[in-house]
């Protein structure tokens, strides 16, 4: 666990909906990092499982690993995470990814369904927040 996020609990707010998230989470002052929505595309730009939204997922999540480790942080280290997605029929497949990435104590965390991504193919993109340093 990060010593500089705490992970709370509030009276009186109903419990997180799945345990890969957490209502609230507390970043003491330190480096932050704020990683711009990754998409299914591989190093070289191309997309990754089009038509497939878990593959998708786990392609834009697995860029969201690389960032951090090139900034020597890890999962335990991220305090928000956007996901926005084209369409909720394979929610129970990202739900998985997610609970697999965080098995507890995950970040504050919002998920939108939205019209489109930058391009058409895309049915995932994730941003993230995270305390490193």
């Amino acid at each position: 666990m990060n010593p500089r996020k705490s992970i709370l609990a509030v009276p009186g707010t109903p419990p997180p909906f799945r345990p890969y998230y957490s209502n609230a989470v507390r970043a003491a002052v330190g480096d932050m990092l704020y990683i711009s929505g990754q998409v299914a595309w591989d190093d070289a730009g191309r997309i990754v499982g089009v038509g497939d939204g878990p593959a998708q997922a786990r392609q834009a999540f697995g860029n969201v690993g690389k960032v951090l480790a090139a900034h020597g942080a890890s999962w335990q280290d991220l305090v928000k995470v956007t996901v926005f997605v084209t369409d909720f029929s394979w929610f129970d497949e990202l739900s998985a990814l997610r609970q697999a990435l965080f098995p507890e104590h995950g970040p504050a965390s919002t998920i939108v369904q939205v019209a489109g991504l930058v391009q058409p193919e895309l049915l995932v993109e994730v941003e993230a927040v995270a305390v490193v340093g």
